[in-house]
């Protein structure tokens, strides 16, 4: 007799093999080389755990002051980690892909177990959620292509089934610590647990501490290390704008590519509350309060820079939305529930039987949130993974092209500089105070706001500029100092550090 398997063992192995197929899907050769690279932002958080992990610390170029230009603190370390088994600039992100893709497995687990906590006799809800979250594609994208919004995700998610199942407070204080020092923002949610905790029986008291230690220890830690108390990042996407004016901006953004993915399933779920005062309950409201906070939060920043490449809610969002999912699967559960009452023959009692309309809800659920996003990927391959690949192929030109001591010039400040190991000058200010803590130009566009040629190219006279920008043309206009190549790089006229006819050919 065949034993039937589990239907959270059925996605599991199906989430592994599409994770799987997705890495391998982004991959790419350069010279009979396979490579993989994750995107841009990620990169950033590379290059200074590579220079970490070589000794020469958290420094953006090696030789120079601290500067922090990410906000993934945790995240940096454990990069760090990774680069010392010295495995090979081609292969380092699968590394990085293939961590996440083991993350986003465990994370599918733990939905699961706390829907099962949530309704112990249900066997609809825990597939539900757990079938959704697994091919959420925001998840699975910004996951898969190197943040750390698999890793907080997980984070949080398991700090919520350790509150509701009454588990250890040292224990959720230990993970809503880890949380925090992946990025300090985890701070919104970790305090949300922490309130829960508080409500339900005084358990509170030693998460609390913890967060609130852990904060102030990054703090001081920036403060000391980096010479400033927040992140250079923080100063060049949050400020030097009206507050009103990004908040303007991330509402007008989470309108246009965030409701596709939330609204059907906050309204239902807000139905679900109404009509059920029953279930109108402490878990219910943090479930909710996890996930509207970081909507506030994407609001509250302006948004992200991606919404319209992904066309998808973005990674704060995104880190809510477990929560969210599981809600709604809860409210679904009931209505089922009412259902069954009134027509028997609808019992679910079995793994499979459980499986067959959670398969078919799911799909549907996947459908409108995630429908169109899954669809471009399946004609266009992963976002932004065209412009990842051609920067890495620019990154290892100039490599080839410069010597070791050249000094470059980028506006995308990610795979240009880990791949081409030189010296680099951020245009845009993620990697340096002096532009990032100036005003902004035009309208609010989070981290593509802020740039200073004069002190960037006039001053500080990079040998070459290795991007373009809409307005760095305008500013080289009658530039006599560089000579513009064919394929659009600037390379400052008296400069030996350059080979401009290797630099000029085709490197695509």
């Amino acid at each position: 007799m065949k034993t039937e398997q589990k239907p959270l063992n059925i996605i599991l192995a199906a989430a592994a093999i599409f994770y799987l197929a997705f890495i391998i899907g982004t991959s790419f050769v350069i010279n009979t080389e396979n490579y993989f690279t994750l995107v841009d932002d990620a990169m950033i958080s590379m290059r200074y755990a590579q220079h970490l992990a070589q000794g020469h610390g958290l420094v953006w170029n090696i030789g120079e002051a601290p500067v922090e230009g990410f906000t993934n603190l945790g995240w940096t370390l454990y990069l760090a980690f990774l680069h010392l088994f010295h495995i090979p600039a081609s292969k380092i992100s699968l590394a990085v892909m293939l961590t996440s893709s083991v993350i986003l497995l465990v994370n599918i687990v733990i939905v699961h177990r706390i829907a099962e906590n949530l309704l112990p006799d249900s066997k609809y809800a825990p597939t539900l959620a757990a079938l959704i979250t697994a091919f959420y594609f925001p998840l699975v994208f910004w996951s898969l292509r190197g943040m750390e919004v698999g890793l907080l995700t997980l984070l949080i998610d398991l700090s919520i089934l350790l509150a509701i199942s009454n588990n250890k407070s040292f224990l959720i204080g230990i993970i809503l610590a880890l949380a925090i020092l992946v990025r300090v923002d985890a701070l919104i949610p970790a305090a949300l647990i922490v309130v829960y905790l508080f409500t339900k029986n005084q358990r509170g008291v030693i998460p609390a501490i913890s967060i609130i230690i852990t904060t102030l220890a990054i703090l001081w830690f920036q403060q000391s290390y980096f010479g400033d108390l927040l992140p250079t990042t923080y100063y060049q996407k949050v400020t030097g704008f009206a507050t009103l004016e990004r908040i303007r901006h991330g509402i007008l953004v989470f309108n246009q590519f965030a409701t596709g993915d939330t609204l059907f399933l906050f309204l239902f779920s807000l139905a679900g509350l109404f009509f059920y005062k029953l279930q109108r309950n402490r878990e219910a409201l943090l479930l909710l309060g996890v996930f509207l906070a970081q909507c506030a939060y994407s609001i509250y920043v302006g948004g992200d820079y991606a919404e319209p490449e992904t066309n998808a809610a973005n990674r704060f969002i995104t880190q809510g939305m477990p929560a969210l999912i599981i809600l709604f699967s809860w409210m679904t559960s009931r209505i089922l529930s009412d259902l069954k009452a009134v027509q028997p023959q609808l019992t679910l009692s079995t793994p499979k039987a459980a499986l067959r309309p959670a398969i078919s809800l799911a799909l549907i659920i996947l459908l409108t949130i995630s429908g169109e996003a899954w669809f471009n990927y399946s004609i266009d391959n992963a976002p932004l993974l065209k412009a990842d690949i051609r920067r890495v192929k620019i990154g290892l030109h100039i490599a080839n092209n410069t010597s070791p001591e050249a000094v470059i010039a980028i506006h995308a400040a990610g795979q240009i500089p880990y791949y081409s190991e030189r010296t680099t000058i951020d245009l845009l200010g993620l990697n340096d105070p002096a532009v990032a803590k100036g005003l902004g130009h035009g309208e609010f566009y989070p981290g593509h706001n802020k740039w200073d040629y004069d002190y960037s190219i006039g001053e500080l006279q990079p040998d070459l500029i290795a991007d373009n920008f809409a307005p760095l043309a305008a500013f080289m206009y009658g530039n006599g100092q560089y000579t513009k190549l064919d394929n659009g790089f600037y390379v400052r006229n008296d400069s030996i550090l350059v080979d401009a006819n290797g630099l000029s050919k085709e490197y695509r």
